[in-house]
């Protein structure tokens, strides 16, 4: 799980639940939530593009913005580098 995702389960309290479970199952909520976190951190990404769109202001809205947040939280194509190298 990336460090970044981990940090905001321990400040959720979620922790304490996924400790409780077998290895197994662990695991599997780590990963789940993982790609729970992703999918919140894309979304917000595009909500925040589209409204830069209609709104015309596009000063944080940019693709180099949006690789930097993907990057801290291991996604996109800035990250798949970072793993690879």
């Amino acid at each position: 799980m990336n460090a970044v995702i981990k940090v905001l389960v321990g400040q959720s309290g979620l922790h304490k639940f996924l400790t409780k479970l077998p290895v197994e199952d662990r695991v599997i909520m780590q990963d789940a939530l993982e790609e729970f976190a992703g999918l919140i951190v894309k979304k917000t990404l595009d909500e925040v593009a589209e409204r830069a769109y209609y709104s015309g202001d596009r000063a944080w809205s940019n693709d180099a913005d949006r690789k930097w947040v993907e990057l801290e939280f291991s996604l996109g194509s800035l990250a798949d580098a970072k793993l690879k190298g």
